[in-house]
């Protein structure tokens, strides 16, 4: 398989078994690569997609403005298109020379000039065809981009390169379309217009169904979008609802909110989708299941500053993402529900203390992603950093990696570094101890800061 890339959707907290078709996502996801094979170094500064959608028939038409610049002389750009193909291709207006769609995704453009190095170009991508498979059919009829998998609907880059999308999208009647960022309001009919100022490809989604979409605003003035697909928004709606209490509680421990805008989208692929973090609009794949509940928003908001803003640069370091998105829910339960989390703590240590297997991923590992160890171990992790450390560096450590990080891939031996620079305390056994190793930690570790029993 290819190398391997950061997965940086955002799992619910308690993802039961998945289906054939999720897991196969998953298991795609884990083994693809960070960043197209290129002639030369590309950077991308700008997509600007115009698309078309026709549910019936999963049949998408689209046109992808990429604006880049070259770090070298290039002869041959290489893309990512997986599904729809590619059926004319310009480079600064000129008729590319020649471009081949080989393998399950790369798209290899020679454009008729060479573009010299230092210099700003611009790509046309004309494609149509039926989606790849990170398009996921809904219930309802409509579908949803798994949060990714941005190849799989139009020609990308490196997914960690970050540029300004915009995306002008129409649909039958009655239906509508959802991405990232902030709405424009369009005057052609059935057609929809989003734009985020800087977003990594790996960040975006697209969701089209017959939505029913509520508008509002944070007390800031930050604009939210929710998005409910037939029949989800009774029981989704109380959920959309606590956003701005959730977005608030999650300010308190990480710092300002890091995007212009907000909300959720609530879609129902099948009774095991999970809930996924794009960046300003998580999206819900199994939000008529009966896993879909108040914690699941919790921990996919809280990605929006770890796992999202701050975001973690390999597989390896997922924990960033997962372990602080399952310990929002953690700290959120100790404030709104009164919920005594030493004594989770310890209840937890104490039925797992003798589990070889709950321990047997490390929570940080270089060439290994932690797993689901990151959803249940990690919030236990970070509850003993906590009383390692105590609360007010633990308190600045949280703030200060979310701020200091701001739209930064990371990496989890920064994350340790700085947690000993803001403690003032030599961490290296306690990391360890519960990030590193993969057996139950000695004793010195397991009960941090008087935590024994």
């Amino acid at each position: 398989m290819k190398n391997t890339r950061p997965l940086t959707f955002g799992l619910r907290w308690r993802l039961p078994a998945t289906t054939a078709v999720i897991a196969g996502l998953l298991a795609w996801s884990e083994t693809t690569t960070t960043a197209a094979p290129q002639g030369g170094p590309v950077d991308i500064t700008a997509y600007d997609l115009t698309i078309d959608y026709q549910p019936g028939e999963s049949l998408l038409r689209g046109s992808a403005m990429i604006t880049a610049t070259a770090g070298t002389a290039l002869d041959e750009i290489t893309l990512r298109l997986r599904g729809p193909e590619a059926s004319a291709v310009t480079v600064n207006g000129m008729a590319a020379r020649s471009f081949v769609q080989n393998g399950d995704e790369n798209l290899a453009i020679s454009p008729a000039k060479r573009i010299a190095g230092g210099t700003a170009f611009r790509i046309r991508v004309d494609y149509e065809g039926k989606p790849g498979d990170g398009w996921l059919p809904t219930e309802s009829g409509g579908a949803s981009a798994f949060e990714g998998d941005a190849s799989a609907w139009f020609p990308v880059g490196d997914d960690q390169d970050k540029a300004e999308f915009r995306l002008t999208a129409t649909a039958p009647a009655g239906w509508s379309v959802v991405a990232v960022g902030r709405e424009e309001r369009s005057t052609e009919p059935n057609t929809f217009q989003w734009h985020e100022t800087e977003v990594a490809p790996a960040h975006l989604a697209v969701s089209i169904d017959r939505f029913t979409v509520e508008r509002t605003t944070l007390a800031d003035g930050t604009p939210v979008v929710h998005a409910y697909a037939p029949g989800l928004r009774d029981k989704a709606k109380p959920l959309a609802d606590r956003t701005p209490q959730i977005l608030d509680f999650l300010t308190g421990r990480y710092g300002p909110y890091p995007f212009s805008s907000a909300g959720n989208v609530f879609v129902h692929v099948n009774e095991d989708g999970p809930g996924t973090s794009p960046q300003t609009r998580p999206v819900y794949l199994g939000a008529g299941s009966k896993y879909m509940d108040l914690l699941q928003v919790v921990h996919e908001q809280a990605h929006q500053w770890y796992g999202v803003s701050a975001a973690h640069r390999s597989p390896e370091d997922a924990c960033l993402s997962e372990c602080f998105a399952s310990h929002s829910t953690w700290m959120w339960e100790e404030s709104i529900d009164g919920v005594d989390l030493d004594a989770r703590f310890r209840d937890i240590v104490n039925a797992r203390k003798t589990d070889a297997a709950f321990w047997q991923n490390a929570l940080y590992k270089p060439g290994e992603r932690p797993g689901f160890a990151a959803y249940d171990r990690g919030p236990l992790a970070l509850h003993a950093l906590h009383k390692q450390i105590g609360d007010e560096a633990f308190g600045s450590l949280l703030r200060q990696w979310a701020q200091q990080n701001h739209q930064q891939f990371v990496s989890w031996p920064q994350f340790e570094q700085l947690a000993e620079q803001i403690s003032g305390r030599d961490l290296d056994g306690f990391f360890q101890a519960w990030f590193r190793g993969t057996t139950v930690p000695a004793d010195a570790y397991l009960w941090p800061g008087g935590s024994k029993p």
